[in-house]
Order: C-alpha cells, then sequence, then structure tokens
C-alpha cells in the first residue's frame, strides 16, 4: 500500500474509472475467492480504499457516496472519511 496517496484521492479514482465505464456503484468486499480468514496483501482491497483496518467489511462507493459497512465488532474502528 502507499501511504503517500490519500484514500480520497483513491476514491476519486475509482469514481472517474467508473464514470468512463458507465458504473453506477462499485463494491469492495473483505474477501478473495476462496474465502480465506487470512487475507494475503493483494486480496486487501477495501483497507487500501478505505483505510479502514477492521478484518471484516464491505465498502460501497457510487458518484455522491462511499459507504463502509463493518462487521459489528469491528464498529468501532469506523472513523468518517471525507471525500
Amino acid at each position: 500500500m502507499n501511504p503517500s496517496v490519500s484514500t480520497a484521492s483513491r476514491i476519486a479514482s475509482l469514481r472517474a474509472s467508473m464514470q468512463r465505464h458507465g458504473l453506477s456503484a462499485w463494491i469492495v468486499p473483505s474477501s478473495d475467492p476462496h474465502l480465506s480468514e487470512y487475507l494475503p496483501e493483494r486480496w486487501q482491497g477495501r483497507q487500501w480504499m478505505s483505510g479502514f483496518t477492521g478484518s471484516v467489511g464491505t465498502l460501497v462507493v457510487t458518484a455522491a457516496w462511499a459507504w463502509m459497512f463493518p462487521a459489528l465488532r469491528n464498529a468501532n474502528r469506523l472513523t468518517t472519511v471525507r471525500d
């Protein structure tokens, strides 16, 4: 992960790509195709995109909003991301 790139700029870049491809929403889960308990770094896209470090959660990005849906046990790690 590149810490010098902000969460807001990553989401803005995703939104630009979504607009180019005619997509209205993008879902970023906290899983790999095998539903592994411990994810390799290459499958930690939700953490990279949102900055949320909880173990389980789903990020949903639209043109106007970005929502993070954490597992309840991780809700205390959730912070507001302004974009």
